[in-house]
């Protein structure tokens, strides 16, 4: 008799085959046995694995949760300085304004500065960017600055404002009416460049030494003068109000205080109507100096104390010199009023 097939033992389980049921049993017995050291031993090998690569991971994060912000970081770990702590960038575009920087502290804040800046020594140092009228907007965006100082808007013209504003870069003016706006930019610079430990006590400095030149000028006459900026032709100052704060603190009248023009031509025959008592120059090269002395000795008759020089950059450069020049300045006119009195 043929064994019944495997099919019909599975399904009819009242009719088994007894030699075949035994052998099967066996034989699962043996594998259940042999098998279970074997998946103990995989399942053991998948953890250890597992934990392997999730270690890395947490110890890392362990360790950014307590490492002290003043310890270094971990060895392979750098770390990443926040924009706080980024020192801001500045540009400037006229020399009283690097002058004005550095008196705040802020010269390692500067990154570029105008053709003629050249005081303090440090300026002539910095790269430039341009001049009074002309500026270079692809080297200037491309130094990326966080500030531009500039003294009048048309030094960069709009389209250049206009790329200022899109990148984000403040634009400082910092054009002084009075004398008492130098320390003031000096506070600002302070403020803006994060240097005001700096700032703020050379600010006070240059306070107490206007207010100490306005108390002295209360004594004397006020002087006619006449401020000779250019011989060939002869041109004056006028209606500039920052130059009329110092020639007042220094009891002075500028006889072209009322003229239209800022910086008018003038003529010699008006000059001699208006006829100063003292003539204001600025110049460097002694030969012409005297030449100018000789030539207003000749013509209104003035002696050489009524011709009185100061150093150009100081007196017409709107920067923390011009109060030095202010001082000296007084100092000449009140010698003037003691020769004639």
């Amino acid at each position: 008799m043929s064994p019944l097939p495997a099919t019909y033992r599975l399904q009819h389980p009242e009719r088994p085959a007894l030699g075949g049921l035994c052998l099967w049993s066996v034989l699962c017995l043996l594998l259940l046995v042999l098998g279970l050291p074997i998946l103990a031993h995989a399942q053991e090998q998948s953890q250890r694995q597992t934990q392997a690569q999730s270690q890395p991971i947490t110890q890392a994060q362990q360790n950014t949760q307590t490492t002290p912000a003043s310890q270094s970081a971990p060895e392979g770990l750098q770390a990443t300085p926040t924009p706080a702590t980024i020192p801001p960038r500045a540009i400037s575009l006229a020399p009283h304004i690097t002058e004005i920087l550095f008196a705040a502290g802020a010269q390692d804040h500067l990154i570029a500065v105008d053709s003629s800046s050249d005081y303090p020594p440090a300026a002539k140092d910095l790269p430039r960017v341009g001049d009074a009228l002309r500026v270079n907007p692809e080297k200037l965006l491309e130094l990326k600055p966080d500030q531009v100082w500039v003294w009048q808007a048309n030094q960069i013209g709009p389209e250049l404002q206009r790329q200022l504003q899109q990148t984000h870069i403040s634009l400082i003016f910092a054009a002084p009416q009075k004398l008492d706006d130098i320390p003031a930019f000096v506070r600002l610079a302070g403020d803006s460049l994060d240097t005001s430990d700096v700032a703020v006590p050379i600010a006070e400095l240059l306070d107490n030494q206007i207010a100490a030149l306005r108390q002295n000028s209360r004594l004397g006459e006020t002087v006619s003068v006449f401020l000779e900026i250019g011989a060939e032709p002869l041109y004056t100052l006028a209606r500039d109000p920052l130059i009329q704060d110092v020639l007042s603190t220094c009891k002075a009248q500028n006889i072209y205080a009322r003229h239209a023009a800022v910086a008018p031509t003038i003529s010699l025959e008006d000059v001699l109507h208006k006829r100063p008592q003292v003539v204001i120059m600025a110049y460097r090269d002694p030969a012409q100096l005297r030449a100018r002395h000789l030539f207003w000795e000749k013509h209104l008759g003035l002696s050489p104390h009524a011709l009185l020089n100061l150093n150009p950059d100081a007196l017409y450069r709107p920067g923390p010199r011009l109060i030095e020049a202010t001082r000296e300045l007084c100092e000449q006119l009140d010698r003037y009023r003691a020769q004639v009195s």
